[in-house]
């Protein structure tokens, strides 16, 4: 069975203060294209379809315009749940509808679809987060977990225990179990209602992969200090489609991979390209995964100058280029306004960055620092020393984690 694996559309989202929504139209008509090309009969999204919890009515229209193209009005089946920039009510508030185009929406963890006719196609039977889908005769099992917070995360393990070894609840601790052994003993139950079945068994969900290395697909990550599940914590199943990293990844080993945002949403996604990915389940856990690399639509660029004239010159050279563009400016005077009003001629230069000559270690920003590959303490010292021009003090670094840590 052919399933096509995106997410993190991030819809609505801006570049500064600069609408995408034309390269996210792009998106959409490409991915049609590749839908119709490639002719998938599952279209897995990952979350993060939305920018923020309650997007622009321009934002959503792209969206239902998206769904009513790929689905191809019911024959295909599309499984979407939420992830952290998504409303999960807004995003599922038009389920009922979307049921007649084969479009099944998650809004919440552990939810049980209605069995019936969606589209063109059945849900066979449902479970808590699965479903067992009944296409063109036949049949395939997708449990999803969406964007969730930890709260969430140790109830449905404590039942998982509970049930597990017939305990009184208050007789479990969870203080000692690791954050990733909670969620792969919860994928791994989602799996396990089908377990007898010798039929494709796909994950879906938005999280955090680290800590893992091998055959060179394979890269350890901890964004930002977030929970993260390790490799090897994850069920042995046909295929998992994650979402929550805007960075293409593969991880051979389990047969999972992130898609990846399709277009560029900040600096340092310049470095990799964009794709989506086919892949072709057989079962007994032969997979192959085909990546269809996207159009760049409109890169980002920095570009750094030594004077303000140069600066001037290099936005107007540019002003025909289809790029965004940010400027750093080394310079011994401060931007008067009629510089700007000249640099900004070129409508591609999304933020000028003056750097003071002698100054240049103090306050400039740092656009190469990707804080979300740093974990939360690296990130925030990175933070401080970029806006103050020194590294906090211990006592500051402490009271930061703290806080934090109240704030949870």
């Amino acid at each position: 069975m052919k399933i096509l694996h995106t997410s993190d559309w991030h819809l609505g989202k801006k570049l500064e203060s600069v609408k995408r929504i034309e390269e996210q139209k792009k998106f959409i008509d490409t991915l049609e294209n590749i839908v119709e090309n490639e002719n998938p009969q599952i279209i897995l999204v990952a979350g993060d379809i939305f920018d923020n919890p309650n997007p622009s009515s321009e934002a959503e229209g792209l969206f239902f315009d998206a769904m009513k193209k790929i689905s191809n009005f019911g024959k295909r089946a599309i499984i979407i749940i939420p992830g952290n920039h998504d409303g999960a009510e807004r995003l599922a508030a038009s389920k009922n509808l979307a049921r007649e185009f084969g479009i099944i929406i998650y809004e919440k963890p552990f939810e049980i679809k209605e069995v019936g006719k969606y589209g063109e196609f059945q849900v066979v039977k449902s479970f808590e987060g699965g479903i067992l889908l009944n296409i063109d005769n036949e049949e395939i099992y997708i449990y999803s977990l969406p964007y969730t917070n930890e709260s969430v995360i140790d109830e449905e393990y404590l039942n998982i225990e509970t049930f597990k070894y017939k305990k009184n609840p208050d007789e479990i601790s969870l203080e000692n179990v690791e954050y990733s052994k909670k969620v792969g003993a919860i994928l791994k139950k989602g799996v396990d209602f089908v377990e007898n079945l010798n039929i494709p068994k796909i994950i879906m969900s938005h999280l955090f992969i680290a800590g893992s290395s091998g055959d060179g697909d394979e890269k350890p990550i901890e964004l930002g200090g977030s929970k993260a599940v390790n490799l090897g914590d994850l069920p042995e199943v046909d295929y998992i489609a994650l979402g929550h990293i805007h960075k293409p990844m593969k991880y051979t080993t389990k047969r999972a991979c992130y898609s990846g945002s399709p277009i560029e949403y900040r600096v340092t996604e310049n470095k990799y390209l964009k794709k989506v990915f086919m892949v072709d389940v057989k079962g007994k856990l032969q997979t192959d995964i085909q990546e269809i690399q996207l159009e760049n639509y409109k890169p980002i660029k920095i570009y750094e100058v030594s004077n303000i004239e140069e600066g001037i010159n290099i936005s107007q050279k540019l002003i025909e280029k289809n790029q965004w563009i940010y400027l750093k400016i080394h310079t011994d005077r401060y931007l008067s306004s009629k510089d700007i009003r000249e640099i900004n001629k070129n409508k591609n230069v999304v933020e000028i960055i003056p750097i003071l000559k002698g100054k240049e270690n103090e306050n400039s920003e740092n656009l190469s620092v990707d804080y979300s590959e740093l974990n939360i303490k690296d990130a925030f010292v990175e933070f401080y020393k970029s806006e103050d021009g020194i590294e906090p003090s211990n006592e500051v670094v402490d009271l930061f984690l703290k806080l934090l840590e109240e704030d949870r």
